[in-house]
Formats: C-alpha cells, structure tokens, sequence
C-alpha cells in the first residue's frame, strides 16, 4: 500500500489527532520534502554545512513517520556529502517523491 511510510507508527506518535497529523504532514511536505529535493544547488556551491543542517532536521519528522527508508538513505549520504551525494542524488529524489505520494495518499485517507 504504501512504499515509505508505516500509517500505525504517525498514529501512534500523535496520538491517532486526525487534526495534528494533518497539521504536520503538510508541514512536512511543504518544507522538510521541498528542502530536500532542492539540495542540488547548494551542492553546486559547496555548501556542505546546509546539507547536513537539512538532513539533520529532517530525520526526525522522517522517523515519525515510519520513514526508515529515506533516513537509512540520509545516513548513508551523511557519512560523505561531498562523495556521496551525487551518487545517491537520484535515488534521494526517487524515495523523496514515494515519501510525498505517500504522504497524499494517506491525508486523502485520513480525511474522507
């Protein structure tokens, strides 16, 4: 059903409030996914210490969501950027955009 994300894990750690989850997966998809698949261009320019501030503020909401894949990818990126993420960029864009599919699924579902 869904490719990133585990609905009884977002339930649970918000306390199945159909209203705050809500909340927070807008929140997540307009900052932390946006954030994410524009990291390209601060690569571009070096900026290494943005990356990280990024990754680093997304894997926690990333793991409220039972989102281990993508955070299993982030740690993997994170051991190297500056080797690692032009390898992995594709992929990181690919499971971004399951995770943001997913993430619409499920606000449909929670909100019939």
């Amino acid at each position: 059903m869904y490719k990133q994300i585990k609905p009884d894990m977002i339930y649970h750690y918000f306390d199945q409030d159909i209203e705050l989850i809500y909340e927070i997966i807008e929140l997540v998809i307009d900052l932390n996914i946006q954030d994410l698949k524009n990291l390209m261009p601060l690569y571009d320019l070096g900026e290494i210490e943005a990356i990280k501030q990024k990754f680093h503020k997304s894997k926690p909401v990333f793991g409220f969501l039972g989102a281990s894949g993508i955070n299993g990818l982030i740690e993997t990126i994170e051991l190297d950027i500056r080797g690692q993420f032009p390898i992995y960029y594709d992929e990181l864009l690919l499971i971004l955009h399951e995770l943001e599919d997913d993430l619409h699924s499920f606000l449909k579902k929670i909100n019939q």
